[in-house]
């Protein structure tokens, strides 16, 4: 997707650099922390969160301390965010 994209792309392997809560809070900053979780991760699976409400504040905690409950990869470009790979999406966000 990279060279169909023709566009260099800055990655972050969360498994090696997790995001901190701080880095968490700004990048979802005025957006809904709990869409970016990933409900059909085993992480999300082995802590029981199936059916559980979780304010922000949790799911931002979660996030912190399990990285692989974010839904991946996190395309960013400006203020816009792709959670998950949507091929369209990312040509339409960086469509020249």
């Amino acid at each position: 997707m990279r060279n169909e994209l023709d566009v260099d792309l800055e990655e972050r392997d969360f498994a090696r650099d997790p995001l901190s809560i701080d880095e968490l809070r700004q990048l979802f900053a005025g957006r809904d922390p709990r869409d970016f979780l990933n409900p059909r991760s085993p992480a999300f699976k082995a802590r029981g969160l199936a059916g559980k409400t979780l304010s922000a504040d949790q799911a931002l905690s979660l996030m912190a301390e399990e990285p692989n409950l974010i839904k991946r990869p996190l395309t960013v470009a400006g203020r816009e965010i792709i959670a998950g790979f949507d091929r369209s999406r990312m040509k339409e966000l960086f469509k020249r």
